[in-house]
């Protein structure tokens, strides 16, 4: 049975102050920290009273025999217990994970079925100065919001019709930079690069080779992202690199106890070396160069997309970065030839 105030009246707190009582009633509701939510009544004197105070008891016994709202957060719950979870690559969830994470503390507590597309808008335009990371959180919403949808959880799609924010492409590193990298003195560069470069692959699907995965010169790899297997031939400076650093259990790329290390600190190792070279680049655009430098000689996009692993859309949209006078020379070159 609820609670009765001083007044004799459920629901309804009394708070005096300076001699005077006010009167407060609790909704049945509790805000965004889990506090109650009390609205303010008139005095008991007052002839309005009796209406407000009707009307609050009748809003409040009406939520409580309704369903209860899902929320935002109610939702990610949800969909990370579905089978359409539990069936994306571990990459996939970890990457999902972080921008479900962040839905969660910006929207949690809003009812699932009255996000509006404004307050996605707004959520997206606060990351504008991370537009990658912005796209990111609107595509895994979208995603969240499309499974609830086919659900039943909800009608409404709040992520409609927003443009994705523009997003400057990696770009691919100067060759001579390549050179320096494949040669450095760090051999955790040098043996990054290596496996970055020759394989074409991401840095997280670098960090996850082991030397198990060679087997008659092709290099096994489970790409986390797309959870596609690929049998990567060994180029010949990418098994002469890996010669110098023994073999043992575990990972190619291991830290200074045999540990495993973490994405963002060889990221970060990398970039810095790199910057003392004079440039600022991300491992992510040795796979471009990687692509390229395949083209370049000669390989089909089929072919080039059979070593990274990309579409063959994604590897005719590298294509367009090909050395137009390389190319060119190459063309002449046969051309006298012939």
């Amino acid at each position: 049975m609820a609670r009765k105030s001083k007044t004799g009246l459920q629901h309804v707190k009394a708070v005096t102050a300076k001699g005077r009582q006010y009167l407060y009633f609790d909704t049945g509701q509790k805000d965004e920290h889990g506090k109650k939510i009390f609205k303010a009544l008139p005095s008991l004197a007052d002839k309005s009273f009796g209406g407000v105070y009707a009307a609050m008891m009748g809003h409040r016994s009406r939520r409580e025999t309704a369903d209860p709202v899902i929320t935002v957060r109610d939702l990610i719950i949800i969909y990370q217990k579905s089978p359409k979870w539990t069936k994306l690559s571990k990459g996939s969830q970890r990457l999902y994970g972080i921008y479900l994470a962040e839905l969660q503390a910006l929207l949690g507590m809003a009812p699932a079925n009255q996000v509006s597309r404004d307050d996605v808008v707004l959520m997206i335009d606060r990351r504008a100065d991370k537009p990658g990371a912005a796209n990111s959180l609107l595509r895994t919403t979208a995603a969240l919001y499309k499974w609830a949808r086919e659900r039943g959880h909800v009608t409404i799609d709040p992520c409609r019709d927003i443009a994705m924010l523009e997003v400057g492409e990696h770009e691919p590193w100067p060759d001579a930079l390549i050179e320096k990298a494949l040669k450095a003195d760090d051999e955790y560069v040098r043996l990054a690069v290596h496996l970055l470069y020759f394989t074409a692959q991401r840095i997280g699907d670098v960090l996850t080779m082991k030397f198990s995965d060679i087997e008659d010169g092709l290099l096994r790899v489970v790409q986390q992202k797309t959870g596609k297997e690929l049998y990567v031939p060994m180029h010949k400076d990418l098994r002469a690199e890996i010669a110098k650093h023994g073999r043992q259990l575990g990972p190619i790329i291991v830290g200074a106890r045999g540990k495993r290390i973490g994405q963002s600190i060889l990221r970060q190792r990398i970039q810095d070396w790199a910057e003392a070279q004079g440039h600022r680049v991300v491992p992510h655009g040795l796979r471009k160069n990687a692509v390229i430098a395949l083209l370049e000689a000669g390989c089909t996009v089929a072919e080039a997309a059979s070593i990274s692993g990309q579409s063959l859309q994604m590897v005719e949209h590298y294509a367009r970065r090909r050395d137009q006078k390389r190319l060119a020379q190459k063309a002449m070159d046969r051309w006298e030839r012939g």
